[in-house]
C-alpha cells in the first residue's frame, strides 16, 4: 500500500503499518561526496544517456544522474513508481537537488517493452534486478524488502538482459550481489565494491557481440 508519512512523503509500507513505517524517497538527504569515483560510476563510463531498466526507489538514479548522466528510470510497479515520483518532485523543488532531478525521466511500464519500441540510443543499459533470497543470507534493509513485496523477485530478468544486449547502447551494467553468477555470460569487466559488484557487458567487447550472435541465432 502507499500512504503518507508524519512528513507528507508518500511512503511505500505494508498494509496496517503505522505512517512513518515504510519508505519514502527524499533525495534531500542523499550524499554525494565522492560518487565520481565509485564502482557504480566507474561502471558505468563516460557521461551520457543512459536507461536505468529497473529503477525501484531511485537511489541508483540519482546518483548517476549526480555524475552527470541523462537517466531515464523506468520501473514497472505503480505503487513504487509512484513513490518515486513523489521523491523526484521534492528534489525538484530544493536548490541543492533540482539540476540533479531535472537529469532523471521517470517512465513506468515494462522495461523489456520501452525498449523493444524505442528508437533511443543509449550510452549505458543499467540493471539492478531483485534476485531470490538465498536461504541463510542477512535480512535486506527494509525499504528493499517493501519493493520486493510490491514488484516481488524478477524472474524475468534474463529476458530484460537479453533486450538490453539487443538494444542500441554502448554497454550494459548489471549489479550482482557478491555471491551471485553473472546473469547470462561473463562480462567483459567487473567493478567491485562492499556490497555488490557491477558486472560490465560493452558493445565492443566480446560479450555483448557473442551473446547477440547466439540470441539471433
Amino acid at each position: 500500500m502507499v500512504g503518507r508519512d508524519p512528513e507528507g512523503r508518500l511512503e511505500l509500507a505494508v498494509e496496517g503499518a503505522r505512517s512513518g513505517h515504510g519508505a519514502s524517497v527524499d533525495f534531500r538527504r542523499t550524499t554525494l561526496r565522492g560518487i565520481s569515483s565509485s564502482p557504480l560510476i566507474r561502471a558505468c563510463g563516460p557521461r551520457g544517456t543512459l536507461l536505468d531498466a529497473t529503477a525501484g526507489l531511485g537511489g541508483d538514479s540519482f546518483i548517476l544522474a549526480a555524475a552527470g548522466f541523462s537517466v531515464t528510470a523506468v520501473e514497472r510497479s505503480p505503487l513504487v513508481a509512484a513513490v518515486l515520483r513523489d521523491g523526484l518532485a521534492r528534489a525538484a523543488a530544493e536548490p541543492r537537488t533540482a539540476t540533479i532531478a531535472a537529469r532523471i525521466e521517470l517512465r513506468e511500464g515494462d522495461a523489456r517493452t520501452i525498449i523493444a519500441a524505442s528508437q533511443s540510443v543509449w550510452s549505458v543499459i543499467y540493471l539492478d534486478p531483485m534476485y531470490p533470497v538465498k536461504s541463510g543470507s542477512a535480512l535486506a534493509p527494509k525499504p528493499i524488502r517493501l519493493v520486493r513485496e510490491a514488484v516481488g523477485d524478477d524472474l524475468d530478468s534474463r529476458l530484460l538482459f537479453c533486450a538490453a544486449a539487443q538494444a542500441s547502447c554502448g554497454r550494459v551494467v548489471v549489479k550482482r550481489p557478491h555471491h551471485a553468477e553473472s546473469l547470462w555470460c561473463e562480462p567483459d569487466l567487473v567493478f567491485e565494491s562492499k556490497l555488490a559488484r557491477y558486472d560490465t557487458y560493452l558493445r565492443q567487447g566480446k560479450s555483448l557481440r557473442a551473446m547477440a550472435q547466439g540470441i539471433e541465432s
